[in-house]
């Protein structure tokens, strides 16, 4: 995860200097969204919760100069629509799950951090709360879509990533500091889509017990918007992809790729035969 700004170029603290709150929408319990329209412009998070944070419909929309979406324990998406067009970070929870619904988002940071963040007295930061430490963290993806433009990593989990269902897409910078997928204990895709673009300096992939997994290291950075293709040994096009940010490593898993079997990777003019794993 990128180091903090500097004092002074974002809201880090809970209140202004006449003692109001610089968040959004808060709750010092639960707080559920189930429907209607939500549109939030803040310093700080833009919805908070000190508890439990779930988003079961409706449409969110969200700029903020903190988290878009924070939990100090645990957060779920269900259903609805959330948009961030800016955020630092942009869900963050010592548990993340997205069980449905479209969320999209820009993050200058993180794109989603379990167990982690920069508010001193919030969830994972320079003094966390009370059973937070490395290793808590998950996120867990079973359904929906997601799509994460982040300038840190696509998710950080100071635990474990499980993805079982939905569709993922991961679009990271080209820095070494950075990766597409960031994790302490594993990370394992049974079901669903996931498309990943990024670093290569501090990959990492899928673990062991996965479905088929594509994941190749291009070399000298890859330019933002080349075409990217997979074709299966029949020449069926299983995907076309342009990532929005230059990268370095491509990763792509789906039902239909079988561990072991070969594949054609088409990366602009460059084609390649390469295996799942």
């Amino acid at each position: 995860m990128m180091p903090p700004p500097p004092p002074g170029s974002r809201a880090g603290e809970d209140t202004a200097e006449d003692g109001t709150s610089m968040k959004g929408l808060k709750a010092g319990a639960g707080l559920l969204i189930n429907g209607g329209t939500l549109t939030v412009d803040s310093a700080d998070d833009a919805v908070h919760s000190d508890t439990l944070l779930v988003i079961n419909g409706g449409t969110v929309q969200i700029d903020s100069g903190d988290d878009g979406l924070h939990a100090d324990k645990d957060l779920y998406i269900t259903a609805g629509t959330v948009t961030m067009s800016n955020c630092y970070e942009g869900l963050e929870a010592i548990n993340v799950t997205i069980k449905g619904g479209d969320v999209s988002m820009v993050a200058a940071d993180d794109g989603i951090n379990a167990a982690g963040g920069n508010d001193e007295t919030e969830a994972g930061g320079r003094d966390p709360k009370p059973g937070m430490s490395n290793g808590n963290g998950s996120v867990v993806i079973s359904g929906g879509k997601l799509y994460i433009k982040a300038s840190g990593d696509g998710v950080d989990a100071n635990g474990y990533i499980k993805i079982v269902g939905g569709h993922t897409v991961i679009c990271g910078p080209n820095r070494g500091d950075t990766a597409t997928l960031d994790y302490d204990k594993y990370a394992t895709i049974t079901g669903g889509v996931f498309i990943g673009s990024g670093a290569s300096g501090m990959a990492q992939t899928f673990s062991e017990g996965s479905q088929g997994v594509i994941s190749v290291r291009t070399g000298a950075g890859q330019p933002a918007g080349v075409k990217v293709v997979v074709k299966d040994a029949q020449g069926n096009e299983l995907l076309t992809h342009e990532p929005e940010l230059d990268f370095s490593v491509f990763i792509f898993s789906a039902p239909e790729l079988t561990r072991g079997e070969h594949y054609q990777l088409i990366i602009g003019d460059a084609s390649n035969d390469v295996t799942a794993a």
